[in-house]
C-alpha cells in the first residue's frame, strides 16, 4: 500500500484539532495501527475497521469481537482464489477481510462472486463494496456507527457534526450526520446522498480556513 499522508495535511490536523479542541476524529477502513502510522505522531480519536475498532478521545480501545470465527472462516474461503492470482490482495484485519482487486480490475466480477459465496455460508457477514475492493465484515459495523458513538461522547457531544468523504463506504456516515443536521462533503465523483460536493484541493482549502478562524 503505498499511501501517504503530506505534512502539509497532518499540520492541518493538528490546527484543526488544536481549533476544535481535540473534537477531530479519523474515521476509515485501515487498521488503527497503519493510520497511527500515517500520521504519527498525532494520535487522533479515530474508527478505525469501519469502526471495528474506535479509539476515542480519552485514547480507550473499543473493538467489536463480534464475528470473528465467521471472519476467519471468509479469510480461508477467499484464500485459494487470492493464491492463485498474486496480483489480488487479500487483507486480513482484525475483524474483517478485504480482498482487493485494484491490480486485477477484469476479475471484479469473480472477485464479487467469491465474497457472495462467502455471505451465503456466513450470513452474519455483510459485503461492503468499497474502490476496487470488497470488505466482508460482521452486520451491525459501520462508519454511520461510528460516527454516532462519537457523538454521544465528549468533546464531540452537542456539536455540529462535519464529514467528508471520497468512499462509497462514508455513505453511511452521510446518512448519520444529515439526520443529525450536519454537514457532509463527498470528495470527488460517485453517487451520493452528501449535501455538497468538492475537490480534495477546494476542501483542503475550506478547512483551512475554518481553522484559522480565531
Amino acid at each position: 500500500d503505498l499511501v501517504q499522508v503530506e505534512p502539509r495535511v497532518r499540520d492541518l490536523l493538528r490546527a484543526l484539532d488544536d481549533r476544535f479542541g481535540g473534537a477531530v476524529a479519523v474515521v476509515t477502513g485501515r487498521p488503527l495501527d497503519v493510520v497511527d502510522g500515517f500520521l504519527a505522531p498525532l494520535a487522533l480519536p479515530t474508527a478505525a475497521e469501519h469502526g471495528s475498532v474506535r479509539r476515542d478521545a480519552s485514547g480507550r480501545i473499543h473493538a467489536d469481537g463480534n464475528g470473528a470465527e465467521a471472519v476467519e472462516a471468509a479469510h480461508r474461503m477467499l484464500k485459494p482464489l487470492a493464491d492463485a492470482n498474486p496480483e489480488l490482495i487479500l487483507e486480513r484485519k482484525s475483524s474483517s477481510v478485504a480482498l482487493h482487486y485494484r491490480q486485477r480490475p477484469d476479475l471484479a466480477e469473480a472477485c464479487a462472486a467469491s465474497v457472495e459465496e462467502v455471505v451465503a455460508k456466513n450470513p452474519n457477514l455483510v459485503i461492503l463494496p468499497g474502490k476496487m475492493v470488497f470488505e466482508l465484515k460482521p452486520q451491525g459495523v459501520d462508519k454511520g456507527v461510528a460516527v454516532r458513538a462519537f457523538l454521544e461522547e465528549a468533546p464531540f457531544k452537542g456539536r455540529t457534526p462535519i464529514f467528508a468523504g471520497d468512499d462509497v463506504t462514508d455513505e453511511h456516515a452521510f446518512a448519520v450526520v444529515n439526520a443529525l443536521g450536519g454537514i457532509t462533503i463527498k470528495i470527488d465523483d460517485g453517487n451520493t446522498q452528501a449535501e455538497y460536493r468538492t475537490d480534495r484541493n477546494e476542501l483542503f482549502d475550506w478547512i483551512s480556513r475554518l481553522a484559522a478562524r480565531g
